[in-house]
């Protein structure tokens, strides 16, 4: 008690709030703020969402090395398409650039997008356990896409793994698949049949440009 009373600022006691009033702060908080469609403004022509991030390769490599590669990941856990975060930063932070793209284009074959538009900061970063510290979360966003981008520039051409034998395929696997809509469920649909060799694959999109809604 009298360790209490020299810091004001540490309660002795237990605050009561009812529920009423934690239901109606919930409404400022960041990520629990209106997602209706009632409230949204048009999105033509508007990228405001796209995060262009800043990470030369010196940043990139000083962001991965602080990585406390987490045994039981909450970044990964809060990610939606589970991507294996630990094995791509530290990818990076081995200079393994090559490596790190392929673990996000293998669980995600729209891993630059994802990088430039997920709202990191509800979901992995938000779950960083580095949240707290002076440095803040791991900048798990800029991380990918600094990696997808680098990759990109590579230049690699895309090549169907040398383990898989096309000619010994069933007949089943060169009929025709037709995928309606060019929007991220066709494209990561038509990716994933690729890399199992299915080879007539074909996605009809009615509007003049491909990736979905605008």
């Amino acid at each position: 008690m009298n360790l209490l009373s020299l810091n004001p600022k540490v309660l002795n006691h237990a605050t009561l709030k009812p529920t009423a009033a934690t239901v109606e702060s919930r409404r400022y908080w960041k990520r629990n703020g209106d997602k209706s469609c009632s409230s949204c403004t048009p999105k033509t022509k508007d990228f405001d969402d796209i995060k262009h991030t800043t990470l030369s390769e010196r940043g990139a490599l000083r962001e991965a090395m602080r990585c406390l590669k987490c045994a039981d990941a909450p970044c990964q856990k809060s990610c939606p398409t589970q991507l294996d975060i630990k094995a791509f930063i530290t990818s990076i932070a081995n200079q393994n650039y090559y490596g790190s793209a392929k673990a996000i284009f293998s669980d995600n074959p729209l891993g630059l997008t994802c990088g430039m538009v997920c709202p990191t900061s509800d979901l992995c970063v938000g779950g960083c356990n580095l949240y707290a510290s002076e440095e803040g979360p791991i900048n798990i966003g800029g991380l990918q896409q600094f990696a997808t981008e680098t990759f990109k520039k590579m230049g690699v051409k895309q090549i169907h793994d040398p383990s898989l034998d096309l000619a010994s395929l069933p007949t089943s696997y060169k009929s025709k698949i037709a995928l309606v809509g060019c929007g991220p469920a066709s494209i990561s649909c038509a990716t994933f049949l690729a890399r199992l060799g299915y080879s007539d694959v074909t996605v009809f999109e009615k509007q003049e440009y491909v990736g979905g809604l605008r």
